[in-house]
């Protein structure tokens, strides 16, 4: 052994060998009271050197005694005893140097383990219980030091009650008691977990004495523990979803976690089950320590969730508003719903105070707490108006904020009739069928020109005419021209180029149905071919794909195919919901026939395409129905017929006349200001929770309606009377005049998403779209504090459940697994002292005296 104990843990009893090496001149004021001090030999042999060591001494000691037995007869034997004694001690000393022994002084440290504090940052957290119940309340009460009644006055919020709890200078202390525990990391979580910088100690503190009896500083308030954390910055409870299965698993797997200590209200809106993660943190030997925040008792709450509407409707003209209620906590009650409309101006600033238009009694049941409510209005003034739904708050309601939305913005069209001039080159199913459908509109002023009626027949229509009109007077007279299957013979380049002005020009719609009987000839023809230049699809060799389509047999009916990203366009909407539109569509009978195109132009939307795979080209599937522009008239290309087998579907052929009806609708639109706009603003939903992604997508024109061409484009986004946020729109690749951007939804309210398009002052130049922005439904649905599950959670990962007026106990639960472990300072070594030098000094010095007084060499 070349180590061991020389004092004890109590510095009471001094040794005699202290004072023996005090006096040598060893310094001992380093060394605190009751740190263990040991003796070591730094260079002590090992294993056969200790023998050969002990030879080299014995033999050093034997050379000196067999010396001085040598010396001269005449000095006494006992002299020269003590010669080869004082030598011999010599020898001794510096065997004693040579084995270097030290005085090593050691230290017990407390290895802390780590102790995860996790507060539940998500937006429930910012809910303001009410805590109508008294036995609910008491305990949220006696935690923060008030009564009921002063805890329902403060209105505290779930996170503001958290902030009070771990407030350093709360009676509970409960940093401080964490801190003598371990080292505590700090955490938020919600949809994702962040950290927060380590607060209390460093994770090893040196073992103390206790402290004197007189210590003035013992007891003194302001003498700061090392170990004492600092407060925690205020929790922003802002997450739009609760992950627990990801917080219960970052915190597993930090450095040496002994335990989590978890803050929430037990809200859950992640995929994964947090149940799982609580029995991996008990594997992990990590209980879970929960505090539940909140009023456990289901809230009385009624919210408007959804107000669906149309972006524009047309003045005298009925439109559907379609808000989604939700009750939650009710047994059964009849709430009235209110439909308001307020006018706002070109900036969306309220005109004047908004009108309660329409109202009703609705019924909720524990079974039915989503309700749809259909409203029907009619605007009677022209402009821009928000519709806001309005429910009757509940008795003891949760929140009464959220009874109320209001729509994006409306824009109310003002027209006269509109007028159609319908051109048909045969009496077709389609021809017949619209044309008695436009004639019984009365919003409608329809003039048919059918090209195989006999010259002394009068043609049909509310205004009939008896020629093709074919001057600019008589052609321009109308707002939307309508061509089934034309026939070229009765058309020349001259009627071509007016056509393209009146659309281009003056704004008109224009609607191109093709057929099998003069499509091709129309299109291809000398006199006519311009006319491909105002349809929003491009042809190839249209001959040759006619004279193979008709070689080809059409004997089935292939469904319709919807493009998903244009089918909340206009034209396809049968309902306020996109997705029950989506479904009718697919409900529809089938087309058999076609007319071959190759793709649609750049800007252009394709609504349907051929489901056939093998009419599949470079460019894509075969379209069917494009909408489109030409300069600032809408366009619409129809590359089937058929339709008229759609009145089998729905009452009274509901859905053709819609179609029909409401193509005339988006082509007039050319006629109005917002028709004559330089390119179109889309988003990918109406509506977004706080958080989520918002696609931006915008086709531009530049002033003579060209695809526009510039490196990014800018837009701003904003809210009310807020400053506007500024975002760049970045060009779409191969797609001329298509930019886009993603950006994430923060500000709730409606959002107004503007574009000023760059070049030009012309009219139309600003491009405007709102969006609605709202907190995320499932985060704020269910607010009440679970405690079954938080319990579950508790449980299963070995830990337990805590109320808030329990934290004096929640410490103490928390397993110690702390370890005291040794740490050795370096050796002093006890030879290099004033003391050491003396002896050998003196030992060799009374050996030369000596030898000198008995004339020794």
């Amino acid at each position: 052994m070349n180590a061991f104990l020389l004092a004890a843990d109590t510095p009471a009893a001094e040794p005699w060998w202290h004072r023996l090496l005090q006096f040598l001149g060893h310094d001992f004021r380093d060394v605190a009271p009751g740190e263990k001090i040991e003796f070591q030999w730094t260079n002590m042999p090992a294993s056969a050197g200790v023998f050969v060591l002990i030879g080299v001494v014995f033999a050093l000691l034997y050379a000196v005694f067999f010396l001085y037995r040598r010396e001269l007869e005449t000095c006494p034997r006992w002299i020269k005893y003590t010669l080869a004694g004082l030598r011999s001690a010599v020898v001794l000393l510096l065997t004693i140097v040579f084995l270097g022994p030290a005085l090593v002084v050691v230290k017990e440290r407390t290895i802390k383990p780590t102790l995860i504090l996790a507060r539940d940052a998500s937006l429930s957290m910012n809910t303001t219980d009410r805590f109508a119940d008294e036995l609910t309340a008491a305990p949220t009460a006696a935690a923060l030091q008030m009564s009921v009644n002063e805890l329902r006055e403060q209105k505290l919020t779930r996170a503001q009650i958290v902030d009070k709890l771990l407030d350093p200078t709360n009676e509970y202390h409960l940093l401080s008691q964490l801190a003598t525990r371990g080292r505590v990391q700090t955490l938020d979580f919600a949809d994702r977990v962040e950290k927060l910088e380590v607060r209390g100690s460093t994770g090893t503190t040196e073992k103390k004495p206790d402290a004197p009896a007189n210590d003035p500083k013992a007891n003194d308030p302001k003498s700061k523990d090392p170990a004492q954390p600092a407060a925690l910055p205020k929790l922003n409870a802002n997450g739009r979803g609760t992950d627990f299965w990801t917080a219960i698993r970052e915190s597993a797997a930090s450095d040496n976690p002994a335990a989590a200590i978890f803050f929430s209200d037990g809200q859950h809106t992640a995929k994964d089950d947090p149940l799982t993660a609580a029995r991996e943190a008990k594997e992990r030997g990590m209980p879970l320590f929960i505090v539940g925040v909140g009023d456990p008792s289901v809230p009385r709450n009624i919210k408007v969730s959804n107000v669906y509407v149309r972006p524009q409707a047309w003045q005298n003209e009925p439109f559907e508003i379609d808000p989604v209620i939700v009750a939650n906590g009710i047994d059964s009650t009849e709430v009235r719903v209110e439909l308001i409309e307020q006018r706002v101006s070109d900036s969306d600033q309220a005109v004047g105070e908004g009108t309660v238009v329409q109202s009703q009694q609705v019924t909720f049941d524990r079974q039915n707490t989503r309700k749809q409510v259909q409203f029907s209005h009619t605007p009677k003034e022209a402009g821009r108006a928000v519709y806001r739904v309005r429910v009757e708050p509940l008795e003891d309601e949760l929140d009464d904020a959220d009874n109320e939305m209001s729509s994006p913005v409306v824009k109310i069209l003002s027209r006269e009739r509109v007028r159609v001039l319908l051109v048909a080159g045969a009496p077709t199913w389609e021809f017949r069928l619209v044309q008695k459908l436009l004639a019984r509109d009365k919003t409608i002023v329809v003039s048919c020109w059918l090209q195989t009626l006999d010259e002394e027949r009068a043609q049909e229509g509310t205004r009939q005419i008896s020629a093709l009109p074919v001057t600019r007077e008589d052609l321009f007279w109308y707002d939307v021209i309508m061509l089934f299957d034309p026939n070229p013979q009765e058309f020349d380049q001259q009627w071509v180029e007016l056509v393209k002005q009146f659309v281009g020009e003056h704004s008109g719609g224009l609607l191109f149905m093709a057929g099998p009987k003069h499509s091709g000839r129309f299109l291809t023809g000398a006199r006519t071919s311009e006319f491909q230049k105002i349809l929003p699809v491009s042809f190839g060799d249209v001959g040759a794909m006619e004279v193979a389509s008709l070689l080809t047999t059409n004997q089935r009916a292939w469904p319709l195919k919807v493009v998903q990203s244009n089918a909340d366009h206009a034209i396809m909407r049968f309902y306020p919901d996109r997705q029950e539109s989506l479904q009718r569509w697919e409900t529809l009978p089938g087309i058999f026939w076609s007319f071959p195109s190759q793709g649609p132009k750049p800007t252009a939307q394709v609504l349907l395409e051929h489901s056939d795979p093998t009419l599949r080209s470079v460019e894509g599937s075969r379209p069917l129905i494009v909408a489109g522009r030409y300069g600032s008239g809408h366009t619409l290309y129809l590359g089937m017929n058929g339709t008229w087998r759609w009145r089998r579907a729905g009452r009274q052929a509901e859905f053709f006349d819609k179609f029909w009806i409401q193509s005339v609708r988006y082509l007039v639109e050319g006629r109005s200001l917002e028709g004559r706009r330089r390119g179109k603003l889309n988003t990918d939903k109406d509506r977004y929770e706080v958080g989520e992604r918002v696609t931006i997508t915008a086709n531009l024109q530049d002033p003579t309606y060209n695809p526009l061409e510039l490196p990014s484009v800018e837009a701003t986004v904003q809210v009310g009377s807020e400053a506007p946020e500024t975002i760049r729109l970045q060009p779409t690749p191969n797609q001329k005049g298509n930019y886009e951007t993603t950006v994430t939804a923060k500000k709730i309210g409606i959002n107004m998403l503007r574009i000023n398009i760059p070049s030009g002052d012309a009219e139309g130049a600003t491009l405007e779209l709102p969006f609605t922005v709202e907190l995320p439904s499932v985060e704020t649905s269910q607010v009440w504090l679970d405690t079954e599950r938080l319990t579950n959670l508790a449980e299963l990962s070995g830990g337990k459940y805590f109320s808030v007026n329990q934290l004096k106990e929640l410490a103490a639960a928390i397993p110690d697994k702390s370890e005291t472990i040794e740490v050795r300072e370096k050796p002093d070594p006890l030879w290099d002292v004033r003391g050491m030098l003396f002896a050998l000094v003196g030992l060799l010095g009374v050996e030369w005296f000596v030898r000198k007084q008995c004339k020794l060499m």
